[in-house]
């Protein structure tokens, strides 16, 4: 059973900060190298090597994505299952971070999952080189969260995070590479691993890999099959499969109010982070009216198809997304923005919590409104009569 305890970091982390866990994670070839210069001879049963060694074993995740996302929902719910699904967390402040335990049966020896929550502020973008460097590029798992009750906004932000991670992560797995021998298999070894993925597979060719682990969660599964019109949820649904695909990432749905779901979540983290896989594998499970559940180098380009009246590309799929979900924030028929959008990025040169708190819920309220108008025009649309006895 995965045991775990939390710590805020919540005090901004300036860039170059060491992560908790980038002192212990010495590899084991330095820590030799030093010992030889100091004339140990007995560095095999040094407590030294034995913490290495232990050390060895760890393994990083990171989870990000957009403000009031769901992250910490998904985090709090991994290392505690039976947590209730109407507990709400507080929101992430800079930093957050956790970790689990984890002893397969039989075995002695616990691998420990370090666990960092990247509040969704773009203020914080630049703390992801902490929990991704060089220490921790050789195990590492990175988590992008999508808020899928706002379609709208799911492929800017998947993609602003596939461009941050994936610089970020190459530049960490150069720095490992040429820290040391060791640390140039080991980064090796990241990727024969993430190309035996797609070993065999038709679209091996087609493919751009993440240089580490990827998964994408899409949360508040049931606020995207209740209130999107079915057609626009498949849609949706495929441009993420490509996504997914393309950049070999593991892509799964989820609803706190949805326990299968819950359970693919769990179940892809403890094999991700652990290596425990679930008797019979994670079935995959494509239909668009249930919560996805595909991993990496399991979909293929055949089965997701081409954007009607687009390309099989990335940029194929955004286009007809941006049409189908437009930002109701900043766009007006003439595509400049919103008298209401203008007015909120004025407001923002201008500073008063109290009366930043007050819009922020309004604004929030305005939303939900506007969600339940769209949801009733779809229910009046299927001659289902709302609000009525």
């Amino acid at each position: 059973q995965a045991a775990a305890e939390s710590k805020l970091i919540s005090d901004p982390c300036p860039i170059g900060r060491a992560s908790p866990r980038a002192a212990p994670a010495m590899s084991v070839a330095r820590a030799k190298k030093k010992a030889a210069a100091q004339g140990d001879e007995d560095f095999e049963s040094s407590i030294l090597f034995r913490l290495t060694q232990e050390f060895a074993n760890d393994v990083t995740v990171l989870f990000c994505g957009a403000k009031k996302s769901g992250k910490t929902s998904l985090v709090d719910r991994f290392i505690n299952p039976a947590k209730d699904e109407k507990d709400q967390p507080k929101p992430t402040v800079a930093l957050d971070y956790k970790f689990a335990r984890y002893a397969a049966e039989g075995s002695t020896s616990k691998i420990l999952a370090h666990i960092y929550d990247l509040g969704g502020d773009e203020s914080n973008d630049d703390l992801v080189a902490i929990p991704v460097s060089l220490a921790t590029a050789g195990n590492l798992v990175l988590a992008v969260v999508l808020d899928l009750s706002e379609p709208f906004a799911i492929l800017p932000t998947l993609e602003k995070w596939l461009k941050l991670l994936n610089a970020q992560a190459n530049k960490a797995m150069l720095g490992l590479a040429q820290d040391s021998e060791s640390g140039a298999k080991q980064v090796e070894t990241v990727r024969l691993a993430r190309q035996d993925l797609f070993s065999g597979h038709p679209d091996a060719g087609s493919v751009n890999l993440f240089p580490v682990q990827l998964v994408i969660f899409g949360v508040k599964w049931d606020l995207l099959a209740s209130e999107v019109d079915p057609e626009k949820r498949k849609i949706l649904c495929r441009a993420l499969r490509h996504f997914a695909h393309v950049n070999g990432a593991s892509l799964v749905f989820s609803s706190l109010k949805d326990k299968t779901s819950m359970n693919n979540v769990r179940g892809l983290l403890r094999q991700l982070l652990f290596g425990a896989s679930a008797k019979g594998g994670l079935p995959s499970q494509l239909d668009p009216s249930k919560p996805l559940c595909v991993l990496a180098g399991k979909d293929s380009l055949q089965e997701i198809g081409a954007p009607q009246g687009g390309s099989a590309t990335e940029k194929g799929w955004r286009d007809l997304t941006n049409d189908l979900f437009p930002d109701p924030n900043l766009r007006n028929k003439d595509g400049k923005k919103s008298e209401s959008a203008q007015v909120a990025d004025e407001l923002t040169k201008y500073p008063e919590s109290s009366i930043d708190g007050m819009v922020e819920q309004r604004l929030e309220e305005l939303n939900q409104y506007r969600k339940q108008v769209e949801r009733n025009q779809r229910l009046a649309s299927e001659g289902i009569v709302v609000g009525k006895d």
